[in-house]
């Protein structure tokens, strides 16, 4: 989807489009709005972002190439957990109004954010990861009925993602609609069945939001170019007991916008800003 001139400039999606995208993350698992951001903002994000990336990859090379912790056996795929500092903590990243309006109606005005980080396919990468889902079954294999949305993942692309660079595929229309267990351990296996079936790669410009339910099936898929592709990923949930992660000085979460602070009130408020890690 494309937002309207008027709804950039206002920051504010209109009635129709609201209820479209909540009804195309029911039925579909997702929706992606093209092109938001502006170029400059992210331009400053990657140029940000590389500059942490690419001396914490030099620093942990040997710990982040051991297939079992961070490359996937040859995927070329990182996860890094970001600092909780500008120009990743501004407001248009972890409150913007488009995002905002979604999770408050499907997850309710009380959501949390609570993950806050990237995922980068790196140059390199040699096939797909496996087609998985981002979640855990609530009630392991006993649970033979589909819950409701819990929590909903929100990709910001830094770059424009192309067929060449590594971008997401995902099997939409119904993989985020399976009773529980289908997402416990023991469920049939998810690469074998998406052999068979329609997945969509998730090709989008730099500056896109894409907004997903974290049980629709995806990989990663391997990077062909000499550029790093990196996601930011936020995750927003379900206002349940939960331990915080995300580390905010006090002064830094002193200064946010109001709703910026109520979706992040149950993290480590208080904490120094913590180190990049994977």
């Amino acid at each position: 989807m494309r937002l309207s001139a008027e709804e950039l400039e206002s920051g504010k999606l209109s009635p129709e489009t609201l209820e479209l995208a909540i009804q195309l993350i029911k039925v579909n698992g997702y929706v992606l709005f093209e092109e938001v951001l502006p170029r400059a903002q992210v331009d400053e994000l990657f140029n940000s972002y590389a500059a942490i990336l690419d001396p914490y990859f030099e620093e942990h090379r040997e710990e982040i190439l051991n297939p079992k912790n961070g490359f996937n056996d040859g995927t070329n795929h990182v996860r890094l957990y970001l600092p909780f500092e500008k120009p990743f903590c501004d407001e248009a990243i972890i409150a913007n109004p488009f995002v905002t309006a979604i999770v408050d109606r499907i997850l309710g005005e009380d959501c949390l954010m609570t993950y806050f980080a990237t995922n980068t396919s790196m140059p390199g990468g040699k096939k797909s990861q496996p087609v998985h889902a981002d979640t855990s079954s609530r009630y392991g294999d006993k649970y033979e009925a589909n819950l409701p949305i819990a929590n909903l993942i929100v990709n910001y692309p830094l770059v424009d993602v192309d067929e060449n660079n590594g971008p997401m595929e995902i099997w939409p229309g119904g993989t985020h609609l399976h009773p529980d267990n289908w997402y416990a351990p023991n469920a049939f296996n998810k690469s074998k069945l998406a052999e068979h079936m329609h997945g969509i790669k998730m090709l989008m410009p730099a500056g896109s939001i894409l907004i997903r339910d974290d049980r629709v099936w995806h990989r990663g898929t391997p990077n062909k170019s000499n550029k790093h592709r990196p996601n930011i990923a936020l995750i927003y949930s379900e206002n349940r007991q939960r331990e915080g992660t995300i580390q905010i000085p006090q002064e830094t979460y002193d200064q946010l916008p109001v709703k910026a602070q109520r979706l992040l009130r149950n993290e480590k408020i208080g904490f120094p800003v913590a180190a990049p890690k994977h």
